[in-house]
């Protein structure tokens, strides 16, 4: 009897791997500055329907992050699976050694690691990047990459923002060259997602406009070129919650708390009411900028079948609001005391195959992000990687057909400059860094 037990026992494990295939696509959507906080007010106000399906699907992670709360640093950490004191990006720029101290941003070259998007692709599995920090110059994949050059801001965006013809210059955009060119159409027509879908558009300072625009942008060409493509793996940025919460976090806390009660934080009261029709107007705008990220993941949910496929959205820090006196880290070689800056939480929500469904509560890191996308397709880690793919994410069954296994390195070579490369536009960058805080 008991051998019948052992026997009906295996017979069950091996089912159950039958039953737990590797899926056919992982989506990695990176959401700059997404706080689990704003998140979950605006989940319980019914607000985020998208996220609230994902996260209700899948597992919900708080992602941890040490100073510098820089994205350039982060993001890196998050898409090669290492430190920053590994993976060699390290600030938002780098002294030029020029007279007069100017920066040059960082670039792609200076990356000593390879990144998710090549370990996935150097096997038949294609991939799609687009958007991310650091990845000018463009590298090879085996598919596409727009990087965050292919519509940077241009010199003009604090009156009007457009793509500048100058930028055709400066090449290595994208990958193939000028693959971008294929779908501006749907580009253009702001086709998924447009200025219609952000309730309080019009009534946007020209800076706020030229963020949102260029965020449509890559939104729009990434979504028609994973529909043209179909790639195995696809990692789409979005910035625009970032940007919002640095211009309007006081406006969106004095207006969560007029209109729904919420506490202020630790912010000041301002010295007289603010008109009403005023704050109304401002005030819900850093939530539209997560209602906009919802009907985005709206969008890839439509593309994919979360009994197949992966969804994965994690953001490289918070927003949170300061005590009067505290001085932060805002910047390269800057400290300043604010009343509001990144904080150091962040959110990883997964759903599909590998996950488990309703687990809560996992503390990760940057670096574990790229071990959990390499784990979700079934691929090993790199034995010195210093990230970890948490076992407590994963059903059992999956875990049981697809065990997480390491070799012992993906980096087959010496690769990382120790200087970036200049553009002709680096003072667009620059000025962008600096309207953000993060440059004097």
């Amino acid at each position: 009897m008991q051998l019948i037990l052992i026997l009906i026992g295996a017979m069950a494990i091996l089912s159950g791997c039958g039953d737990t295939p590797l899926p056919e696509r992982v989506v990695l959507l990176g959401l700059d500055a997404a706080d689990p906080l704003v998140i979950e007010v605006l989940r319980e106000r019914g607000e985020l329907p998208h996220f609230d399906r994902l996260i209700g699907e899948g597992v919900s992670c708080r992602l941890r992050v040490k100073e510098p709360i820089f994205s350039p640093i982060i993001w890196t950490s998050i898409l090669t699976g290492f430190k920053p004191e590994n993976h060699g990006i390290n600030s938002f720029t780098l002294a030029s050694g020029q007279e007069g101290g100017v920066r040059i941003p960082v670039t792609s070259n200076m990356r000593r690691r390879r990144a998710v998007w090549d370990i996935i692709g150097s096997g038949d599995r294609t991939v799609g990047v687009v958007g991310h920090w650091v990845t000018w110059p463009a590298e090879p994949v085996n598919g596409f990459l727009l990087s965050n050059y292919t519509w940077p801001p241009s010199t003009e965006y604090e009156k009007e923002w457009a793509p500048s013809a100058d930028w055709d210059t400066v090449g290595l955009r994208s990958w193939p060259d000028g693959v971008e060119q294929g779908v501006l159409d749907a580009v253009d027509e702001e086709r998924f997602l447009g200025e219609r879908h952000f309730k309080g558009a019009g009534m946007l300072d020209p800076a706020l406009t030229h963020y949102l625009r260029k965020d449509l942008r890559y939104l729009n060409a990434g979504l028609a070129l994973f529909d043209r493509e179909n790639p195995d793996f696809f990692t789409l940025y979005m910035e625009g919650i970032d940007f919002f919460q640095h211009r309007l976090w006081l406006m969106h806390s004095y207006y969560e708390n007029q209109r729904f009660g919420a506490s202020l934080n630790g912010l000041p009261e301002p010295e007289s009411p603010l008109p009403a029709r005023f704050l109304g107007r401002i005030g819900p705008m850093v939530a539209d900028s997560y209602r906009l990220a919802d009907r985005l993941i709206g969008l890839i949910l439509d593309r994919l079948d979360l009994e197949k496929d992966v969804l994965i959205v994690v953001s490289d820090h918070g927003f949170r609001s300061y005590p009067e006196g505290t001085k932060l880290h805002v910047g390269d070689d800057k400290y300043e005391e604010l009343p509001f800056w990144h904080s150091d939480t962040g959110v990883l929500y997964a759903a599909g195959p590998p996950f488990k469904r309703g687990k809560r509560g996992v503390i990760i890191r940057p670096e574990d992000v790229t071990l959990i996308v390499l784990a979700a397709f079934g691929i090993s880690r790199g034995a010195d990687m210093d990230g970890e793919a948490p076992e407590a994410i994963f059903s059992r069954p999956f875990l049981r057909a697809h065990p997480i296994e390491s070799i012992s390195t993906y980096e087959t070579g010496a690769r990382g400059d120790e200087a970036p490369i200049e553009s002709p536009y680096d003072e667009s960058i620059r000025e962008m860094l600096r309207s953000l805080g993060y440059l004097d």
